[in-house]
């Protein structure tokens, strides 16, 4: 199958990654959270899509500070307006579920995510909500020569407007392979002088919803990328330069199937950490107490060699032992194995 221009094949891997999506898709439906849990997902997924998205491009933006701008809605410099916008134009996603995807949009969300931004001063030329009317190109980082040059501006319309048909195709296709499909052919236009790599994770993100996934936001693909960023680049220019699309969109698919399956996880971590939160306000637990319980939350399990080195070696195993004993008491830890080979495990509260 070719796609404007570049070669495309469902091959066994990819019908095997879709088939998962799909029951992880029914899994994740009837997944019950409560209020408060969901409250926190949601919080968390939409900070880090948003810092994820920008950290993509090189911003020298930290986790902490993005979080603090989207608590106060408020930006002090140019990261984090960035950071402010894209976390903006997702939500604002959620108004156009129903829409086809146009130029026009398109345009728009460029907009978003270029407002109040001053861009670089070496891109005179940017103009945000307007396709580029120059020539631009892809630099190798380790060498002043130019790795790919992107398509003659004067194409550029005539492109999107065949993406824009491609996003809302009546064909018998897969609907779940057109955002992955989308967000490779945009890039590799490259239509605007700057925002392209944010712009087009919205457009994957808003064709990802009207596929009919991820209604409730709890998982985001700009996390995945950015948490694999080295691959991510290389899919892409690989991709454009063997004109082949085939395993971006595996990669793209696999990423699916990671965050799907870091819903199950994030939901078990947030309600073992408010149980920890309720017994200690009627125990009393120290710093180290915290650092071997949310070790232990986070990891599943634990070896007493791996407490040992938690405590950086200042407590005995005999004492730690006492400790293990005290936790299992309070009904929060479970012992697994024999004396020397023990493993300890965080116990899981019970379904709501």
């Amino acid at each position: 199958m070719i796609i404007q221009g570049y070669q495309f094949s469902i091959h066994p891997p990819l019908k095997e990654l879709l088939a998962q999506i799909r029951s992880q898709k029914k899994r994740l439906n009837a997944l019950f959270i409560s209020p408060e849990i969901f409250q926190k997902m949601f919080k968390r997924n939409y900070l880090r899509q948003a810092y994820s998205s920008t950290k993509i491009e090189y911003s020298l933006i930290g986790f902490n500070t993005a979080q603090k701008v989207l608590n106060l809605k408020k930006a002090q410099n140019e990261e984090g307006q960035e950071v402010l916008n894209v976390a903006n134009t997702h939500l604002a996603m959620a108004w156009h579920l129903n829409e086809s995807i146009s130029n026009d949009l398109i345009i728009s969300i460029h907009q978003q995510i270029s407002d109040g931004l001053k861009g670089s001063l070496t891109e005179p030329d940017y103009r945000p909500g307007h396709y580029r009317t120059i020539q631009n190109y892809l630099g190798d980082p380790f060498s002043d020569r130019i790795s790919y040059t992107f398509p003659d501006p004067k194409k550029v319309p005539k492109l999107m407007q065949q993406l824009c048909r491609f996003a809302n195709t009546k064909e018998p296709m897969e609907k779940l392979l057109i955002p992955g499909i989308f967000h490779f052919i945009f890039i590799a236009i490259h239509p605007f002088v700057n925002g392209n790599g944010r712009t087009a994770r919205v457009l994957e993100d808003l064709l990802f919803k009207k596929a009919g996934y991820n209604s409730r936001n709890l998982y985001n693909l700009s996390e995945y990328y950015y948490t694999h960023l080295k691959q991510y680049h290389f899919f892409l220019n690989r991709g454009r330069e063997q004109m082949d699309l085939t395993e971006f969109v595996e990669f793209y698919l696999t990423g699916i199937v990671e965050s799907q399956n870091n819903v199950f996880h994030e939901k078990i971590v947030l309600e073992r950490l408010a149980k920890l939160h309720e017994l200690s306000k009627k125990e009393s637990l120290d710093a180290l107490d915290k650092k071997i319980l949310n070790y232990l939350i986070e990891k599943e399990e634990l070896t007493m060699k791996k407490a040992l080195k938690l405590a950086f070696k200042k407590i005995t195993a005999e004492a730690l032992r006492l400790r293990f004993q005290k936790y299992m008491q309070w009904g929060i830890m479970a012992k697994k194995g024999d004396y020397k080979n023990a493993k300890y495990i965080f116990k899981t509260p019970p379904a709501a």
